[in-house]
């Protein structure tokens, strides 16, 4: 695990964490694959980002995977709602989180996944987020962000480059880094 902070903003990373997996009795998802995922690198992470807004201290945490597909189109899905624990768990940065992806938040996370997807620029195979967490004082743009930004480190561990400078530049500018070029 890794994290970063500054007085304004901090993130942390880590392989998973169980106690934020998601059921997935609803989901939303979108394209089959057209051919068999190939034995690429698989990459797993769970992402946390805090955001401190005045006196507001906003959190989001989401985690997945990414496995590197052959073909051109990408196969995503996103589990919501369930949790397997309903209590507060422990988040990667100091404090609780309530595990899950309710409504409002879901809707948060599917546009965090489709600026990359309308745009064409992520790769083929297999994406799943499929673990979150929130704080009671929620932002949906920050669990947009944090979905965004959990795809690039995934993308990233996938075809090995490394993750940290992807956090860090979030972290230092409160944008996400121009990141192209998966192959």
């Amino acid at each position: 695990m890794f994290v970063v902070r500054t007085s304004g903003r901090s993130a942390a990373v880590d392989d998973d964490r169980h106690a934020f997996k998601l059921l997935g009795r609803q989901q939303f998802s979108g394209l089959d694959l057209a051919r068999p995922l190939t034995t690429g690198v698989r990459a797993r992470a769970v992402l946390e980002l805090r955001q401190d807004h005045g006196r507001l201290r906003f959190r989001a945490l989401v985690g997945g995977e990414f496995v590197p597909g052959e073909g051109d189109r990408i196969a995503w899905r996103v589990r919501c709602w369930e949790t397997v624990r309903p209590a507060p768990q422990q988040g990667l940065l100091p404090g609780a989180l309530l595990p899950g992806l309710p409504a409002g938040l879901d809707h948060a996370a599917r546009m965090g996944l489709w600026a990359d997807l309308n745009a064409g620029a992520l790769p083929a195979g297999q994406l799943v987020i499929d673990r979150a967490g929130y704080h009671q004082e929620c932002s949906p743009a920050l669990f947009t962000t944090a979905v965004e930004l959990l795809v690039h480190v995934l993308l990233a561990g996938a075809f090995g480059s490394p993750v940290e400078p992807v956090v860090r530049s979030w972290v230092a500018t409160g944008r996400l880094p121009d990141v192209t070029g998966w192959s």
